[in-house]
């Protein structure tokens, strides 16, 4: 088996793989994945450079592919991939480019396997275009990569396109088993205390834990009066996916790469890293996959239900850090003219009068709207306590969210719109450790008075005044066009005007 080991975002040195590749290689016997050391690739990729994209790194991983692991393949072999946070969107995101939902017969990769990866993005991506980060980048001599930074914000229109692009894989019918391996521990240790995103319950520093998770669901609500109606709903085909005690993002302490050692510490308890990536690496088939997508739900349960709290002592006292089950929304707000919405707000809303004020107490952790797209929005929340406080039975089972958007009233506008639920429907959507991406359109009300045509041929001035009439919904154009036939039929009927005939008969001939 050729291995392909696929870095993460800003590295500049190989040694962000630490004892990993040596460590599979010499583990793997013992559960029959043939490694040899000539078949483990190590990537170098510049993603510390303003210009350079994701795409651009995505392409050239396929020229790379192409020259130096194609040709060492045996007949009917292909290779695996192990990557860190930014590699795993790169993966698949070349997956995407060059093979799609049509072409996984043909891929040459075999198994995928993701540790910690940023698959709906970092929260921590928007502060690292701040211009403290760019300064530190200026005087490392490099740049912090901003267009990578930019597909991973929380949100992001490429990051959005990719993973509507994943409702459609079935690569395990394929021979193509994906995975995801991650943590949801803080280290201490390498807490930014002006940066609270790293210290963040439910990630592992960097990466939330459903942000990782690429078992996610996609709704699209479309309004329809002052309601928000459902109009499709769609849901990733099962994904591997699990948490590993103990580990963070980064750091050679807990990192869920650099913390793997030459030896174990504990010759009877591996390192959950080495351990879970090479059982991955020895799926085979179908059946295989689908239980070890079991066994990594009950590591799951098992890791977070032991890492539910944890003590830290400190000079004064003690501090216990608890850690929920945590899910997002990421919000794609726009109207019926596909235009991104700029100014809203979107408030949760819960209780038997569907009130903001009611939801339980602590459950709402964070919010951030994407820099360059202000139509995207994420709401992070703790799904322990939302769950706990909403099936009360005071609270009636309701929740719901409300659209208020701006302007709300003149010649174009918005009207509010609402989606009221009860906790049984939302939980289908909302799960712990998950994403849930909801599109939402709103209708552009327009106003009559926008353009108006007067048979005055007088000199007057015109304002800017609302007829209180709005513009009817919007028709297809196969719709404009059967009208505009039919206005030109009647004309050339009721005509005799041989120049006029002739214009009518070129315009029918144009439209037909």
């Amino acid at each position: 088996m050729v291995v392909i080991f696929v870095h993460g975002w800003s590295v500049r040195n190989l040694n962000t793989y630490g004892q990993l590749p040596t460590r599979l290689r010499e583990g793997a016997a013992r559960l029959g994945v043939q490694l040899k050391i000539r078949n483990l690739l190590l990537s170098q990729y510049i993603s510390f450079d303003d210009a350079v994209t994701l795409d651009d790194i995505a392409r050239t991983f396929q020229q790379a592919v192409v020259e130096s692991v194609l040709p060492a393949l045996e007949p009917g072999e292909r290779f695996a991939c192990i990557t860190h946070s930014t590699g795993g969107p790169v993966v698949r995101k070349w997956l995407d480019l060059f093979y799609g939902s049509d072409g996984l017969a043909h891929c040459p990769m075999s198994h995928l396997v993701m540790l910690a990866p940023a698959n709906h993005g970092s929260a921590l991506a928007q502060l690292g275009k701040s211009r403290l980060s760019r300064i530190k980048f200026l005087f490392e001599g490099g740049e912090p990569g901003e267009r990578v930074l930019n597909w991973l914000e929380l949100g992001s229109g490429e990051q959005w396109e990719l993973n509507l692009h994943a409702l459609d894989y079935r690569s395990v019918d394929y021979g193509l088993f994906p995975f995801v391996l991650t943590g949801q521990r803080i280290d201490r240790s390498v807490y930014d205390h002006l940066n609270s995103y790293t210290g963040e319950a439910g990630s592992d520093g960097v990466v939330r834990a459903c942000a990782a998770n690429m078992n996610f669901t996609y709704i699209c609500l479309e309004q329809e009066g002052d309601a928000l109606v459902l109009k499709r709903k769609a849901r990733a085909p099962r994904m591997a996916f699990g948490i590993l005690p103990g580990r963070s993002h980064s750091g050679e302490r807990m990192g869920i790469i650099r913390s793997v050692g030459a030896v174990d510490a504990d010759p009877a308890q591996p390192h959950p890293t080495v351990e879970w990536v090479l059982k991955c690496l020895a799926v085979t088939d179908g059946v295989g996959y689908q239980q070890m997508c079991d066994q990594l739900d009950t590591l799951t349960a098992e890791t977070q239900d032991a890492e539910r709290f944890e003590d830290v002592q400190k000079l004064i006292g003690n501090t216990r850090y608890v850690t929920d089950r945590y899910s997002m929304f990421t919000f794609k707000l726009k109207d019926d003219r596909d235009q991104a919405l700029q100014d809203y707000d979107l408030l949760l809303t819960a209780g038997p009068n569907y009130d903001e004020n009611e939801l339980p107490d602590g459950f709402f952790q964070d919010r951030q709207r994407n820099s360059v797209n202000p139509g995207k929005l994420t709401y992070y929340v703790d799904h322990d306590l939302m769950h706990k406080g909403l099936s009360t039975e005071a609270m009636g089972q309701k929740i719901g969210f409300r659209v208020v958007a701006r302007p709300a009233s003149g010649l174009a506008y918005y009207q509010k719109a609402e989606l009221r639920s009860d906790v049984s429907q939302i939980e289908e959507l909302l799960r712990p450790n998950e994403t849930t991406l909801v599109e939402i359109t709103l209708d552009r009300s327009v106003d009559l008075g926008v353009f108006r045509l007067t048979t005055n041929l007088e000199a007057a001035e015109f304002g800017a005044s609302p007829l209180g009439q709005l513009l009817p919904p919007g028709v297809s154009e196969e719709e404009v066009r059967e009208q505009r036939l039919q206005l030109l039929l009647d004309r050339l009927e009721k005509t005799q005007d041989q120049a006029e005939r002739a214009m009518i008969r070129a315009e029918l001939a144009r439209l037909l």
